[in-house]
């Protein structure tokens, strides 16, 4: 394997010349109480140990402030809390994660996101959804401001308040960036819950419940959402029926326009429960494209034995879904509870290419670097997906100061 020493110099370097392109990445687990912070070579093609941090609970959702020097976290710990991360990136050294603080919340959340103008937190979990203010000395969360039920109130004692209930209740929250609505999926309603920002206090308003385009009793699990950065248009993946369902933004509601399966067009649609629809993303910006061109998105499968899917579809220029069905790649395994995504534009000389993290929870192929974090790579329309890089390496993951018990999420840090 690759040193954390040779991820910063190319093979015919000194340590005093230029160092080569490094990215770094941070990875939460499904079953190690820790974080990872990897180095990416583009260069080498290859994933590398950088620090392994103490963390506080299992299965981590992370995100980041806009200069990515401060990181957010969720977990599966009881009690349920959030912690918060400084991130150091010194020019000459290794990068080093430590710990800021935690603040307690009601049930254990699923999701966090720091939507402009960055200065408050907001996350999602089963009965409830909270909204703490950032710091603005350390950077760490500070007081909480609101707490959203997904229960009715005087439900909230009894309600499950442990991962569990993130199989039926809230598990996700995004904003528009150009009205400042925000927008939380609930699976077990199948229903999107909308709200509106207050820009001067951050809390949230609600405006209107949106019902599955498939009507009552259809099942959708409405998952993981994302907004086009025009405001206009909203994409939810479905964790049930493994759809991607699009909508034009109103300010009151949003009104359906059409779908796109995760599934290739030659799956048997009997077959549709044995996958579980998971996280979706749009393309990062490039120079040469500055809206997004395509949506990427993806699939799990709910036995060992199927194996997920990764999906992109084309978007046209108003954010709509263009014609065909996309391109879909199978991943190397069914990504247990994983299968989670994060995009890097690869650069302007690489077109639309970009850099895709993937992580996996399925441990099934541990002599194949199951269980952790993998680099993939798209160059844009017919030219597919490759796996380029995996971390841990086979036989790593036996070292107990390296192991990671099933990768959760991951994301970029540049």
């Amino acid at each position: 394997m690759e040193s954390v020493q040779e991820a910063f110099m190319s093979p015919n370097t000194t340590a005093a010349a230029v160092a080569p392109v490094v990215h770094h990445i941070l990875s939460g687990s499904f079953r190690s109480l820790s974080l990872f912070l990897l180095a990416f070579s583009p260069l080498h093609r290859t994933l590398s140990l950088v620090q392994k941090i103490d963390a506080f609970g299992p299965h981590q959702y992370l995100a980041t402030n806009p200069r990515k020097d401060r990181a957010y976290t969720t977990s599966w710990a009881l009690a349920p809390m959030l912690s918060s991360w400084e991130i150091e990136r010194p020019e000459s050294a290794p990068w080093r994660v430590t710990h800021i603080n935690n603040v307690p919340i009601t049930a254990t959340s699923s999701y966090i996101t720091i939507p402009p103008p960055f200065t408050h937190a907001y996350s999602a979990g089963g009965p409830t959804g909270e909204v703490h203010i950032i710091d603005s000395n350390t950077g760490g969360f500070g007081e909480k401001l609101q707490q959203i039920l997904f229960v009715p109130e005087d439900e909230l004692e009894k309600a499950d308040k442990t991962r569990v209930a993130l199989r039926y209740g809230s598990h996700g929250v995004e904003f528009s960036p150009a009205t400042g609505q925000a927008f939380i999926p609930v699976l077990g309603t199948d229903s999107i819950e909308m709200y509106q920002r207050d820009p001067v206090t951050g809390l949230l308003t609600h405006i209107s419940s949106v019902p599955s385009p498939r009507g009552p009793g259809a099942h959708d699990g409405p998952r993981h959402l994302k907004v086009h950065p025009n405001g206009k248009i909203l994409y939810c993946v479905t964790e049930h029926t493994n759809l991607v369902d699009a909508y034009t933004i109103t300010p009151t509601s949003l009104t359906y326009l059409t779908s796109r399966s995760l599934l290739p067009p030659t799956t048997d649609r009997t077959h549709i429960p044995r996958f579980r629809g998971d996280t979706l993303l749009l393309a990062p910006p490039t120079p040469s494209h500055p809206a997004p061109r395509a949506l990427f998105a993806t699939t799990r499968g709910a036995k060992r034995a199927d194996k997920g899917w990764l999906s992109v579809f084309a978007l046209t220029s108003d954010g709509t879904f263009a014609d065909g069905p996309g391109e879909h790649f199978e991943t190397p395994t069914s990504g247990g509870k994983a299968n989670a995504l994060d995009l890097l534009a690869k650069g302007y000389a690489d077109g639309d290419g970009v850099w895709i993290l993937l992580t996996d929870d399925d441990d099934a192929a541990a002599g194949e670097a199951g269980g952790g974090v993998r680099v993939l790579e798209w160059d844009g329309w017919g030219k597919g997906v490759r796996v380029v890089a995996a971390w841990p390496v086979p036989g790593e993951n036996a070292r107990e100061e390296t192991r990671m018990e099933g990768g959760s999420h991951a994301i970029w840090l540049d």
